[in-house]
């Protein structure tokens, strides 16, 4: 089931219809649960902001999905984008792969007829703005990287570098399994990444 943060959760068919309506989609998924603080904090700086702008509820809209929920479609009707996840074992947490595994090329059109030397493939996401936040123990560069390199893919536009958020704990098993609490320092940060997205994205 779809998750539709700060009361969105109406049908967007008659705001997408309105003249220069906008829609944010955030994708998150978390293990122990700071990466989902992390989108709430997110969430929250994006929303802010947008009120801080005089944007009218209407013109604006923040769809917050699982990343087992999020689909190639949910992508394709967004404007902007915000990406958090947590890094496991050096790399993208699984359910966030699989995400941008089932979405990656479905997001392309293709210009032409294949086999053809003038045929090529377009995103449809090109030039769309995106914020990306890893959540990580004691590193999170490698799942940076990758995330960084699939919007790249997409040809999307970073509007800042990629946040990672590491929890400074001792790297034994009982840590990594632990729930996690965000630091208030670490949701301030995420609170600006979420509204420079959404500042971006309205100007």
């Amino acid at each position: 089931k779809a998750i539709f943060c700060s009361g969105a959760s109406r049908s967007f068919s008659d705001e997408k219809a309105c003249q220069g309506h906008k829609r944010l989609l955030l994708v998150y998924h978390s293990r122990t649960g700071l990466a989902r603080q992390m989108a709430d904090a997110l969430e929250t700086g994006a929303r802010s902001v947008a009120e801080e702008m005089g944007i009218p509820p209407g013109m604006f809209s923040i769809v917050c999905k699982r990343a087992s929920e999020a689909t190639a479609a949910d992508v394709l009707q967004a404007e902007g984008y915000l990406f958090c996840a947590p890094e496991n074992l050096a790399s993208i947490s699984g359910e966030m792969k699989e995400f941008f595994d089932r979405s990656y090329y479905s997001c392309f059109e293709s210009l032409g007829t294949p086999g053809d030397t003038r045929y090529t493939e377009v995103p449809l996401t090109l030039g769309r703005p995106f914020g990306l936040a890893i959540a990580a123990g004691s590193d999170g560069t490698g799942a940076a990287r990758q995330i960084e390199r699939i919007c790249g893919g997409w040809r999307l536009q970073t509007v800042a570098d990629t946040l990672i958020v590491r929890n400074g704990l001792t790297q034994t098993k009982e840590n990594i399994l632990a729930e996690k609490t965000l630091s208030e320092e670490a949701e301030a940060r995420c609170k600006e990444l979420g509204g420079l997205l959404a500042a971006t994205l309205l100007l």
